[in-house]
């Protein structure tokens, strides 16, 4: 199986917010993003609950499939990915490694904790969660290697809206056309 290369439309604004304490969480995503404890945040995303500590940075965008009307969760890779300038991220065009979801797993995905549901949907466990997709409708998608040497990956949803923030590029980086169009939903 062949792999797709990607990066997001860079320089554009990504929103998203580092929470450190109560107040960093903006007054629109305070049913979104709650303090369990002094350390604990939980975030509303489109696959439930996600628990994480205090200091990461959060990403967000407006999702019918949540309770809060958005989606939260943690961008585990917002040092290499993003750029911070005076409290507000920017996306940085970083190349990764892509393939659609299909009936199996890409081998760059070779010891990530990933299981094949009853449904035909796959799940992979983040550092703050659990992902998942189904086939021709998800994307997995490789950041990089964890420090333990296993890879840094999620999967990127066909109809959640940061979709539509993804070139297809060649492997020095030459944008080919967005993902979106290349695929559309």
């Amino acid at each position: 199986m062949g792999y797709t290369y990607i990066h997001k439309v860079a320089n554009q604004r990504k929103d998203a917010v580092r929470i450190t304490c109560e107040g960093d969480i903006p007054e629109f995503l305070k049913g979104s993003i709650r303090f369990q404890n002094d350390a604990t945040l939980v975030l509303d995303c489109v696959e439930g609950s996600e628990l994480t500590r205090v200091g990461v940075v959060v990403g967000y965008e407006k999702s019918e499939r949540t309770p809060s009307g958005y989606n939260c969760w943690v961008i585990g890779n917002a040092a290499t990915n993003l750029m911070e300038i005076d409290g507000v991220f920017y996306k940085k065009a970083t190349i990764l490694k892509a393939m659609a979801v299909s009936d199996e797993f890409p081998k760059f995905l070779t010891g990530a904790i990933i299981r094949h549901n009853n449904d035909g949907s796959w799940t992979i466990k983040t550092d703050w969660g659990e992902s998942t997709g189904f086939p021709g409708k998800a994307y997995w998608v490789l950041y990089g290697t964890k420090a333990d040497g296993t890879p840094d990956a999620n999967i990127l949803t066909k109809t959640e809206k940061s979709y539509q923030d993804y070139v297809v590029c060649d492997e020095d980086g030459q944008d080919i056309g967005l993902l979106c169009e290349i695929d559309p939903t």
